[in-house]
């Protein structure tokens, strides 16, 4: 029961912290939208289809195309049969 009461005394405490938007000026840089570019050209995981995201450190080489992976256990799955997720991503 001890445990318990700790527990929703943690909880409601990060409730209770307010998190405050960062402030805009309203003028727009092009960096932004070129990294965020860069990033959606890439395939997605061909298994699990989660979108790419930089921190992916299983990698492929299939035909032509690098292909990332979320995890080494996708990575292993589509070595198995990669014309199967390659159909999937319409390749």
């Amino acid at each position: 029961m001890k445990y318990v009461l700790v527990a929703a005394a943690l909880f409601m405490m990060s409730c209770a912290q307010q998190s405050k938007p960062a402030e805009t000026t309203g003028t727009a840089t092009a960096e932004p939208a070129a990294t965020t570019a860069a990033v959606t050209d890439k395939l997605p995981d061909p298994v699990c289809e989660m979108p790419y995201d930089t921190s992916y450190q299983e990698w492929t080489v299939y035909k032509t195309d690098t292909l990332h992976f979320c995890s080494s256990t996708c990575k292993e799955v589509f070595l198995k049969a990669p014309d199967k997720y390659m159909a999937k991503l319409g390749k």
